[in-house]
């Protein structure tokens, strides 16, 4: 197989529908004699262009791992109408688009689903193989922290996905139930930080890292962070193995300022994910939810995060569920779009604007709620964390902000307010900011999460996968739902599998229904999302 030339390969690609199939034996091409050259792989400009992926040559494929594996090409059909809706930061404004009303669209399913394992997954697992055989440890080291980046984004969506057996050489090729593959992201984060740990002061990558500029010593923050981030997702799934891998993490070390924060280097060739659609179209507007709380708390981030409406200057949001008659143009004046910095600035929208994969900010609320289940966090207690994750969101979002300014904040009375909009809608939640040291353990993680929601905003994969894990925010029931396994107060639990992965590797597709425990639709629940139904709040009408 490894003498194939790539002319021949594209005649065999012919045969297979299947697109790991398809990602396989591209991967298979990269790897023939140093004198075979193989296509451009739809690359960035720039990247990787007729030529092979070697030692020379990964850090390029790896700069295409981290960009494009975040979802950048379908950015729109992947997060913002999926995600970025069911997490309550936006609404879309366009009448046919299904999933505002939790209708599935499998057409937008496909194309994200074939984006990842026929590019990222193929250059992250090109990455892999080829720093391993060249024996550079520490760039194997990065590398396998970011397929747990990746990889924990499409597990979180769909359930069980194709991750141990990619690249299998098979043309069906199995998937991994979601415990495996939680527990296989904490091995491989156990076998970058040892090799972190035994090179403080190592580079890998260099430049084409657009994270951390190959630091190990960042990296190893980094690692410790996202296991936290995992941990807190198996809370009610598996108790003990959250606790045990959320105290690892605050042991190896974790981000704790703004400086050590994780994006992706805003470029030419990596402009912000989401100024790749702002530039270009107008169809979303801010989240009635969101709103709710900015305007009750006077957030200072409010005109941060969204833009005063075109007409009337106002900031107003939409509701989700909205039926068609309710969308459209008509609204896209009167309502507010995304902030400044995420529009664009020339000659390429979002150069400055790196996109936030995790931040100081979201480990402090991590550690919070770490701390209200009694777990080790390290020197602090849940309130305390709680503030510094406020303190360190405000300091991220809000230029100038002063120390009065925040404390002032924190200690903030005021709650959600309701919206003089159509639905007459009540506040969204009935929380301040100041917290309670008297509430309930629930009424303290709605705090905290609530805040959480607030700090990771734009990141939709993320705030849904919250939102799923404890019910907070409680957000707004849907104006309407045309999906019937979901009523208007129910949550989108998963996204739907691709249709063409279930017509072209239907064996497989038939096993990880099983593995699944329900059907494939948008009510299944993913294997962490175990919190008692009886014991999450009631979404507000």
């Amino acid at each position: 197989m490894l003498s194939l030339k790539f002319k021949k390969m594209k005649e065999i690609l012919k045969h297979y529908k299947s697109p790991v199939m398809v990602a396989l034996l591209l991967f298979i091409s990269a790897f023939i004699g140093c004198t075979d050259k193989f296509d451009e792989l739809n690359t960035p400009e720039n990247q990787l262009p007729e030529e092979e992926i070697n030692s020379a040559t990964v850090g390029q494929a790896f700069g295409y791992a981290q960009y494009y594996g975040l979802g950048a090409t379908y950015v729109q059909v992947q997060e913002n109408l999926h995600a970025h809706l069911f997490a309550q930061y936006f609404t879309t404004n366009v009448a046919t688009f299904s999933t505002e009303r939790y209708v599935p669209n499998g057409t937008w399913v496909d194309l994200f689903w074939k984006e990842f394992y026929t590019k990222p997954a193929l250059m992250q697992f090109t990455t892999e193989q080829v720093t391993k055989a060249n024996n550079m440890v520490l760039a194997n080291a990065i590398a396998k922290v970011w397929r747990v980046v990746i990889y924990h984004r499409m597990t979180d969506y769909f359930g069980p996905v194709i991750y141990s057996k990619f690249g299998n050489q098979q043309t069906s090729v199995a998937f991994d139930s979601q415990k495996d593959i939680y527990y296989d992201f904490f091995k491989t984060l156990d076998e970058a930080v040892e090799v972190f740990k035994q090179n403080p002061s190592g580079n890998a990558f260099g430049t084409y890292d657009q994270v951390y500029a190959g630091s190990a010593a960042k990296w190893l923050k980094f690692a410790g962070s996202l296991r936290l981030r995992l941990a807190m997702r198996l809370a009610y799934a598996d108790g003990p193995k959250a606790k045990a891998e959320a105290e690892k993490a605050i042991a190896d070390g974790v981000i704790l300022t703004n400086a050590e924060n994780a994006g992706v280097l805003s470029t030419l060739n990596s402009t912000n994910i989401l100024s790749r659609i702002t530039y270009l179209v107008n169809d979303f507007r801010a989240n009635s939810s969101m709103l709710s709380v900015l305007k009750g708390y006077n957030d200072p981030r409010l005109s941060i995060y969204y833009s005063p409406a075109a007409t009337g200057g106002q900031y107003a949001g939409l509701r989700n569920g909205l039926a068609a008659a309710d969308r459209g143009a008509v609204v896209a004046p009167t309502t507010s779009f995304v902030g400044p910095q995420w529009i664009g600035n020339p000659p390429r929208p979002g150069t400055v604007n790196p996109t936030l994969v995790l931040t100081a900010s979201e480990v402090a609320f991590l550690r919070a709620e770490g701390a209200l289940r009694n777990w080790n966090m390290g020197t602090g207690t849940a309130q305390s964390f709680y503030n510094s994750g406020i303190s360190l969101s405000l300091t991220q979002n809000v230029t100038g902000i002063t120390n009065t300014q925040i404390t002032a904040y924190q200690n903030t009375l005021t709650t959600p307010v309701p919206l003089a909009d159509k639905w007459n809608s009540p506040a969204m939640s009935n929380i301040p900011v100041l917290y309670n040291l008297a509430g309930s353990f629930e009424q303290q993680l709605e705090q905290i999460i609530t805040q959480k929601w607030l700090a990771i905003y734009p990141d939709g994969y993320e705030a849904w996968a919250e939102r799923r894990r404890t019910g907070y925010p409680r957000g707004y029931a849907l104006i309407g739902s045309d999906n019937p396994d979901l009523s208007a107060t129910d949550l989108a639990r998963r996204v739907i599998y691709a249709p063409s992965e279930v017509t072209t590797n239907r064996d497989a597709y038939q096993a990880a229904l099983g593995l699944l425990g329900g059907a494939d639709n948008m009510k299944t629940r993913v294997w962490w999302d175990q919190k008692p139904l009886s014991a999450y709040p009631t979404p507000t009408n």
